[in-house]
């Protein structure tokens, strides 16, 4: 809202400036259509001329229905938005034509012209336009593209919009405050709508902000609940606890583990909270070891009680 009256007191100015001097140009008016009469080589114009007639006509329309169908998701969502922004151009074409007709300012000399012209000059219709469409234009693709999509889209829309304003003025057919004017009325006019959309129209999720996405604080993002112990009082599996088994038998849970500036996982063995049983391992196969013996001792076992009368004695076969 502050950019609004911001750009609306300014334009105000503008406009009195201009109605004050009945037409008549502003400090840097003329210098600037002196430069732009000075610098026209022939390639220079034809691509002026290429810039400035997207600035009116059919273009603004068809590119503010494709930023109303981009900022939708579902067919009906696209035709409303699409409306909207429709309408939001049109009214801002009726309060530059209004304000054109109450100044009557008339433009430079005919001489000077390099394109075709028609109507007042202050504010300047093709900057007018083309700025409230390049606003339009990046409304739209904020709310439901990508951000690196939607930062590049920004850009070129800017740059569009400035170049059309510019070339209004090196064409010979504008003055330079014409353009500036246009531009204001252009930026108090959208951060108008961008207010009263903001406080009257209900919030709707973007692309970034939908169900499940994550950072969202959705329910993916959630902490998982603590599984509660069974009827038994024991708590539940390894496998249910997230956690993975290890050679052993033991559940284990990895660690981080600081090692030359790098962070490897490191699997530990859970202790049992005081009072529960120790978890079971797997009983170990018994191994008969064989030890370094002469030619009067025999291998033994290990985990077998010895005889105290067979004490000495290797085992009969």
């Amino acid at each position: 809202m502050l950019l609004a009256v911001v750009c609306a007191l300014l334009f105000a100015g503008l406009a009195t400036a201009v109605g004050l001097r009945h037409g008549a140009p502003l400090p840097g008016d003329t210098a600037a259509h002196a430069w732009g009469l000075a610098h026209r080589p022939p390639e220079a114009v034809a691509l002026a001329r290429g810039f400035t007639a997207t600035g009116t006509g059919p273009w603004p329309y068809v590119l503010v229905v494709i930023a109303g169908c981009l900022a939708g998701r579902t067919v009906r969502e696209r035709l409303r938005i699409a409306v909207v922004l429709l309408v939001v151009l049109v009214a801002g074409q009726l309060v530059r034509t209004g304000t054109m007709e109450l100044l009557a300012r008339a433009r430079p000399a005919p001489a000077d012209w390099a394109t075709h012209a028609s109507g007042f000059a202050f504010p300047s219709g093709h900057a007018t336009t083309s700025a409230l469409t390049a606003g339009l234009l990046c409304w739209a693709t904020t709310r439901r593209a990508r951000v690196d999509l939607a930062r590049t889209t920004c850009i070129l829309a800017v740059c569009w919009a400035v170049a059309v304003g510019l070339t209004r003025v090196y064409l010979g057919v504008h003055w330079a405050s014409d353009v500036i004017g246009g531009w204001l009325l252009a930026v108090a006019w959208l951060s108008l709508w961008w207010w009263g959309w903001a406080r009257w129209l209900p919030v709707e999720p973007t692309g970034r902000d939908e169900p499940g996405a994550p950072g969202t604080g959705t329910a993916l993002d959630a902490p998982t609940a603590p599984l509660s112990r069974g009827a038994s009082g024991r708590r539940p599996p390894a496998e249910a606890r997230g956690l993975s088994p290890s050679s052993d038998g033991q559940p284990t849970r990895p660690r981080p583990r600081t090692l030359r500036g790098r962070t490897h996982p490191r699997t530990l063995p859970i202790r049992p909270r005081p009072g529960e049983p120790p978890p079971t391992a797997p009983r170990p196969t018994h191994n008969i070891r064989s030890t370094p013996t002469t030619d009067a001792q025999s291998p033994t076992e290990d985990h077998a009680p010895q005889d105290p009368g067979r004490r000495g004695r290797s085992r009969p076969a």
